[in-house]
């Protein structure tokens, strides 16, 4: 144990030491890259992960103890990071890590909480949650739509309330830092936490509110998990506006909202009585349910 201890920690000084010689790059020069990229240029992606694999070793390291090893934690992390050099817009004024540290994290926080909840879950079950999400994505694809629970049901020659039942396992992709809004610059966890309380990044409490909204997303219906999806780019789904959501699902843009603010208000409140949390009354712009969200994307 101590020989494969000393290896791992020798394999990672060597990537440490590799990774601090790749050079820091303007503004400009990441600018420039970004056009490269777009363009196909290979060697213009390397060179703009390779300069910023440094910050995801500082990201990655404010994860450490929470179940994952952290060479696992790196590449997680890595792959976050790549995801960000091929989104990343070059006609944007902003530094690249700006916009990468979000698809770091929603990496990152993405693989614990899919760690956490294969714990939780056996095998058997595991499975059918995959092979429903596939059934979905079949059908949304099939019918350019999303899916009703009758018609995955018939997909799949499975009674409804199977599938219900499994479909309150469908946590796997939510995460709190996942960044949402059409900027990709809001995390999810300003939409349902007091940004007032200690930062997700501490210790147990990041493992702990991974759980806990995990948990408040399974107590969402059907539908409204499939809004939230829509609206947030959760499970693999674009971020959607009102309109384009109602217009997915049939329903008109006023009650994709009405929807929308009553799953965040039930997140929130089942994640609060999950950390014993007491929060004032909120001002908003979702009558007649309030809506604690400081950043509401609709157009």
């Amino acid at each position: 144990m101590v020989s494969k201890s000393r290896s791992r920690d020798s394999v990672l000084s060597q990537y440490f030491s590799e990774i601090r010689q790749y050079p820091l790059l303007s503004k400009e020069q990441e600018q420039n890259l970004a056009r490269d990229i777009q363009k196909g240029k290979s060697d213009a992606i390397n060179e703009l992960v390779e300069s910023n694999l440094s910050f995801v070793a500082k990201v990655a390291s404010e994860y450490r103890n929470l179940g994952m090893p952290f060479e696992d934690l790196l590449n997680e992390g890595n792959v976050g990071l790549i995801e960000a050099a091929h989104r990343f817009d070059a006609n944007k004024d902003t530094k690249f890590i700006s916009y990468a540290i979000w698809w770091i994290r929603k990496s990152i926080l993405k693989a614990l909480a899919e760690q956490s909840t294969t714990v939780r879950l056996p095998y058997s079950q595991m499975k059918k949650v995959k092979e429903i999400r596939k059934a979905e994505h079949t059908l949304r694809d099939r019918l350019n739509r999303v899916p009703t629970r009758e018609e995955i049901s018939a997909h799949l020659d499975r009674d409804v309330e199977k599938v219900d039942r499994v479909l309150q396992h469908r946590v796997h992709e939510v995460s709190l830092d996942e960044p949402v809004g059409e900027e990709q610059d809001t995390p999810l966890a300003d939409c349902i936490m007091d940004r007032e309380k200690p930062s997700v990044e501490q210790g147990m409490l990041e493992r702990e509110m991974v759980h806990g909204v995990a948990e408040a997303f399974e107590h969402l219906n059907y539908q409204q998990r499939t809004v939230i999806s829509y609206r947030f780019g959760l499970n693999r789904h674009e971020t959607l506006t009102l309109q384009e959501t109602g217009n997915r699902m049939g329903l008109s843009r006023e009650r994709v909202r009405q929807i929308e603010c009553q799953a965040k208000e039930k997140m929130r409140k089942i994640f609060s009585k999950m950390r014993a949390i007491k929060k004032p009354p909120l001002k908003e712009d979702c009558p007649p349910v309030p809506c604690p969200v400081k950043v509401v994307v609709s157009h």
